[in-house]
């Protein structure tokens, strides 16, 4: 249980696989894939990255952990939120090669995020998106309104207005990711990536770089702005009232 590697030709495909959570991600589970994306580009016939789940591509947060820490010194909490779930996506978007969501199963709230950080996403026919985080009293705590405006400038209003599931046709129409057809995301990530395979890695990383740059300037001030807005948020009784309910469901 935790995350799974596998090597797909000269693909990496990581796979989130705590099924019995939807694999929600605590700090550790956080840690654990950034470690285990790290892991993956070692390798130096790696072209590219496919992150994937087990059933769910990521249900979010743990809310239970988050319930848990309400009470904790706010310092404390910043420093988990920077190095713990921020530092996922940060650690995504230092990979050196380009990365692919494959989203066949839901991704909520962190799971969106996590999505948006790749450099390219697929939903499956049983895929779908939610922002999630609004539910809860909260805002994208790891950078997701960046991410989102980024790749659908505007988007953030609509997806707001009643929390629609993004299943892969509206996905596609508003530029967030790209529909598979018959095939599931997994099956399109790794013909996606095995298509690079004909490009040196330096080659790719030069992509990568330029692609990126922009996004990664701009992101640790708007973690920093994230950090400052969730830590409020989170002490706030409105949240706990709402994760409650969410626990509850």
């Amino acid at each position: 249980m935790g995350v799974v590697t596998q090597a797909a030709g000269q693909a990496a495909l990581v796979i989130l696989d705590w099924p019995e959570k939807r694999n929600a991600l605590g700090p550790e589970q956080a840690g654990e894939l950034a470690a285990a994306l790290r892991a993956a580009v070692a390798d130096p016939e790696v072209r590219g990255v496919v992150i994937t789940g087990n059933g769910a591509f990521c249900a979010g947060g743990d809310i239970k952990g988050m319930v848990a820490r309400a009470d904790m010194p706010p310092e404390e909490r910043r420093a988990l939120v920077y190095s713990a779930y921020q530092g996922l996506i940060r650690a995504v978007l230092e990979l050196p090669v380009p990365t692919v969501a494959a989203v066949d199963g839901p991704a909520v709230g962190m799971g969106f995020d996590l999505a948006l950080a790749c450099d390219s996403r697929f939903i499956g026919p049983e895929g779908w998106c939610r922002q999630g985080w609004a539910r809860l009293g909260l805002i994208p705590g790891t950078g997701g309104e960046l991410l989102l405006r980024e790749r659908a400038p505007g988007a953030l209003w609509r997806l707001l207005d009643g929390q629609p599931k993004v299943h892969a046709d509206l996905a596609d129409r508003l530029g967030i990711a790209e529909r598979t057809g018959d095939l599931t995301a997994r099956e399109a990530a790794l013909r996606r990536v095995q298509s690079y395979a004909v490009y040196s890695r330096a080659t790719l990383a030069g992509y990568v770089r330029l692609n990126r740059s922009e996004l990664r300037a701009r992101l640790e001030e708007h973690q920093a702005e994230c950090l400052s807005v969730q830590l409020e948020l989170l002490a706030d009784p409105e949240f706990r009232s709402r994760a409650g309910e969410a626990l509850r469901a």
